[in-house]
């Protein structure tokens, strides 16, 4: 359980590589507008192309899960669980330095441009206190990826309050957060209120996902931990596994099949996050004890590059692509690019590499340095934890 290339843990990392996938597949897609009909096979996966934003889904769910695994750990083994100083300072190194970078660099190219000084000063702290997607006016501004940063950052705040008690009372902790999650997702609904959208963006939104992460990391040191003969029935856990992805499917493909509703997708977002939350729970807890073969196929080494870069991956893929558009590269000759299909396949070739060529760059460049510095690496009880790998 505790191996740093632990096939186990990987499996995580290989969910974190389909959750950036999705993600920028969908801001892609609503670019290039390319086609997602496999060739030869004319298998269509259009649904996971135009509903790619539950990757974000994904992600909260995986969060939930790598920062409560090292606290179910310890309580399961009684042994300290790590220090606030050391989580909000590993948080921080992680978190802070790709995003201000890329604030800046955005900025000074004029990426996002403001009427006043004073209208650039607001939104610069709304950003750099993360509380950006509280305000319409902030939400999607300067990159529009951004928000779901302030929704991660204000878990992290409200985290070592939950720790404690969820590793004492899982199950009505969870319930407790499913139960918020859901309740504020109808109010914003029935409110009918013009900035619906960024209602069912902000934390209280999303409690449920981070539940969901939290019960699976607890679930899988239970498991390891006291129940290791419950381990070894891989087939259980692969049916799990294979449930789990299926269930994401059947959600992506309901939501697209629904996409010409009035408010699209607010309802669906309403009525199936917490099915999306159990979908990820069935996923990611049948691949930790799943059959060698089907772990093997999750935690390949596409999925594991991608998940490694995968935070400045999301903050760069979608600005480098409309800039891309902006310097009509590659170029078009039609007012409207989505009229040739050779652009748009053109278009994917050359922003889908450059997203990523970038993004290893800062994450080789700037944050594995930065995580390696000595002050804050971990301790040598928790070293190998998901929670400090991931």
């Amino acid at each position: 359980m505790g191996r740093t290339r632990d096939r186990r843990i990987a499996t995580i990392d290989g969910l974190r590589g389909i959750a950036i996938v999705l993600v920028m597949w969908y801001h892609v897609w609503q670019i290039s507008w390319q086609s997602a009909v496999v060739p030869f096979v004319n298998v269509s996966l259009q649904p996971l192309a135009e509903t790619g934003f539950v990757g974000v889904a994904l992600f909260f769910f995986i969060s939930g899960f790598v920062l409560l695994l090292p606290y179910a750990q310890a309580h399961l083994t009684r042994t300290a669980p790590p220090s606030l100083a050391h989580f909000f300072g590993r948080r921080a190194l992680k978190i802070v330095p790709s995003y201000v970078l890329s604030i800046a660099v955005l900025l000074a190219v004029g990426y996002q441009t403001y009427p006043s000084v004073a209208a650039a000063m607001r939104d610069l702290a709304f950003h750099i206190l993360f509380v950006h997607d509280w305000f319409a006016i902030s939400d999607r501004s300067i990159n529009g990826v951004y928000w779901s940063l302030g929704v991660e950052v204000q878990f992290y705040l409200l985290f070592p309050l939950l720790a404690p008690l969820f590793v004492r009372r899982p199950l009505l902790v969870t319930v407790s957060l499913v139960t918020i999650a859901n309740a504020w997702r109808i109010w914003a609904l029935l409110a009918n209120h013009y900035f619906i959208e960024q209602r069912l963006d902000v934390l209280p939104a999303y409690l449920d996902l981070f539940a969901a992460g939290m019960l699976g990391a607890y679930a899988y040191a239970a498991i390891a931990l006291r129940r290791p003969s419950l381990a070894k029935r891989r087939w259980i856990f692969s049916a799990l596994m294979l449930a789990g992805f299926a269930g994401l499917w059947l959600l992506c493909a309901s939501c697209y099949a629904q996409r010409y509703d009035a408010d699209w997708p607010h309802p669906w977002v309403v009525q199936t996050r917490s099915l999306l939350a159990l979908a990820c729970l069935s996923a990611a807890l049948g691949s930790l004890f799943a059959a060698r073969a089907l772990q093997r196929v999750l935690a390949n080494r596409v999925l594991l590059f991608l998940a490694a870069i995968s935070y400045n991956l999301y903050l760069w893929h979608q600005p480098l692509a409309r800039e891309l558009v902006r310097l009509r590269i590659p170029p078009y000759a039609t007012p409207d690019p989505h009229s040739d299909r050779t652009w748009m396949l053109t278009f994917e070739l050359v922003a889908l590499p450059l997203a990523v060529g970038v993004a290893a760059l800062a994450t080789y460049a700037l944050e594995r340095p930065i995580l390696r510095l000595r002050s804050w690496r971990p301790p040598p009880r928790a070293a190998s934890t998901a929670a400090e790998r991931i």
